[in-house]
């Protein structure tokens, strides 16, 4: 019995010890992962505002990403695969990509404000249907 307890404590201080996955060979640079989030998060709130526009021009958001970074979806599960199992670095690349969408909001409030002479309100963006 205590032979197959102290297997068993040794066989989970090594599993522990690996990391859970392997940095891919063609890995995504962190701060281009970070642009390709912030970039699929913008493509995706625009679908979800208006689906039918983005329909009826034809737009595929996963294939813009890959087009606009020269990267395949492979590349890219890969990459984002790799820094999610790190859920602290994840998280702060999100972090980045939240910051990133406040200043851009910021900045389209002060846009706005120097056209209308007032800011975007909640009530005057488009309801979700």
């Amino acid at each position: 019995m205590k032979k197959l307890l102290l297997f068993l404590s040794l066989a989970v201080m090594v599993s522990c010890s690996e990391k859970a996955v392997e940095k891919p060979e063609n890995l995504i640079d962190k701060d281009v992962m970070i642009d390709i989030l912030y970039d699929i998060t913008v493509m995706q709130s625009a679908e979800t505002v208006d689906p039918i526009k983005m329909n009826q021009n034809n737009v595929k958001v996963n294939e813009l990403i890959y087009k606009k970074y020269n990267i395949d979806s492979i590349t890219f599960n890969k990459s984002n695969r790799y820094y999610a199992s790190d859920p602290n670095r994840y998280k702060k690349m999100y972090g980045e990509v939240y910051h990133r969408l406040e200043k851009a909001t910021e900045a389209l409030g002060e846009t706005s404000m120097g056209q209308t002479g007032k800011p975007i309100e909640p009530s005057d963006t488009p309801a979700i249907q």
